[in-house]
């Protein structure tokens, strides 16, 4: 299992699970070609969508983390672990 973070300038985003990251990148893409444009991102948290303004120039890098299948996720709620960190 993994978790995947996008970091767009100096921003992280935690996807939801199961997101097409293809897509994502390839919207994030188009945007950029077009001089400039807003993606909608799927968030971790259900019901939470961000909006975010890409243009040229604006560094966007995506990463799976992944996470061991005895360690709580993000929506655990334990505060003590670096997962819940992540700006969702």
């Amino acid at each position: 299992m993994y978790a995947t973070e996008l970091t767009i300038g100096d921003h992280a985003y935690l996807l939801r699970a199961g997101t097409d990251e293809r897509g994502v990148l390839d919207e994030l893409t188009a945007a950029v070609r077009a001089g400039g444009g807003v993606v909608e991102l799927p968030a971790a948290a259900p019901n939470s969508p961000r909006s975010v303004l890409i243009s040229p120039g604006v560094p966007v890098f995506i990463e799976r983390i992944p996470i061991p299948d005895d360690h709580p996720t993000p929506n655990d709620g334990d505060s003590e672990d670096p997962c819940t960190e992540w700006e969702l």
